[in-house]
């Protein structure tokens, strides 16, 4: 068994739905272009740490020090569940109603790494901590395409994803990117309740010789980032709805998670006394519950201030 084999026998074992590989070389220039459009049209809203280190986000070799960066290694981890049979008035997302993913999946990836350092090779483990664009290398990689939700979508398999980066010395052999595009029936952009999503037509081989891609998500407008990273009162006419944290919406309706398959990973089924919150219980969390429920929780990114802010906006029907 060579490297390769290994590697992706081990991602397996670790619970990865998919593993690819690419080289390790600069971001090609079009995809550079495109991110810093989105930056330059104010996209990533108060997300200012977006914008640094943006010589890495160009080069990934430059995260692994002492040692040169041959090989970017991609994983797809599944976290789909299926919504519970009684449901509440509030709605997490479905990557947030267990453990933290960056703890488990790092958990997960060591023995991928001591199985590089052990072959002398050089490895960085990169799950959000670091600037590496993971959908991008996960194109690169073969694992799948990036829908007009923004979305990594996987053939066969849909979105409901973590993706995990591993920057190594080793040289192996990369996949071939995949070509693959997103379909055209634009349900996500006609879901969205904050009409955060929008596209441009590229000519194509289609009927129409026009096929559309993705322009960037406006954070200014999404649940997910209202309702996790804004600080400070919502923006005027925000209507959250069940949403409390982060939204699947752009997911739930896109036809390619039809059949999303619940997760084998334990750790990323929900809680039960996530499932049991109501508007009314997060109102009255104090902030030793708070603690308590969310220990190693990706929850405590929006604290309790941020999380019963949003349930004192959400009336209503459930979006």
């Amino acid at each position: 068994m060579d490297l390769k084999q290994r590697i992706t026998q081990l991602t397996a074992e670790a619970g990865a739905l998919r593993t690819g590989f690419a080289r390790c070389t600069p971001v090609a220039r079009e995809a550079v272009d495109y991110y810093e459009e989105w930056l330059a049209e104010g996209r990533h809203a108060e997300m200012g740490y977006m914008a640094n280190h943006a010589a890495i986000r160009r080069n990934p070799a430059l995260l692994l020090e002492g040692a040169e960066a041959k090989t970017v290694v991609m994983c797809a981890f599944p976290y789909f569940t299926p919504e519970p049979e009684v449901p509440t008035d509030v709605r997490f997302a479905l990557y947030a109603r267990g453990t933290d993913y960056h703890e488990v999946l790092r958990q997960r990836l060591q023995t991928v790494v001591d199985e590089l350092q052990r072959h002398g090779h050089t490895a960085r483990v990169c799950i959000d901590s670091a600037p590496l664009r993971e959908r991008y290398w996960a194109v690169q990689s073969g694992i799948g395409f990036i829908g007009l939700n923004n979305q990594l979508i996987i053939p066969g398999e849909g979105s409901y994803v973590f993706l995990a980066g591993i920057v190594t010395s080793a040289e192996i052999a990369p996949d071939a990117p995949c070509t693959l595009h997103c379909r055209e029936c634009r349900a996500c952009l006609r879901a969205c309740p904050g009409k955060a999503l929008s596209v441009k037509e590229v000519a194509a081989s289609t009927p129409s010789g026009l096929r559309p891609v993705p322009v960037g998500l406006d954070a200014r407008r999404c649940h997910s980032y209202l309702t996790i990273e804004h600080r400070g009162p919502l923006p005027e006419g925000i209507a959250l709805g069940s949403n409390v944290y982060g939204c699947d919406i752009c997911q739930r309706v896109c036809p390619h998670n039809r059949a999303a398959r619940p997760t084998p990973i334990a750790e990323f089924h929900p809680r039960p006394e996530v499932l049991a919150l109501t508007r009314t219980s997060i109102l009255a969390l104090t902030q030793e519950r708070f603690s308590a429920i969310f220990t190693h929780s990706a929850v405590k990114r929006t604290k309790l201030a941020g999380l019963q802010r949003n349930a004192a906006n959400g009336e209503g029907g459930r979006p």
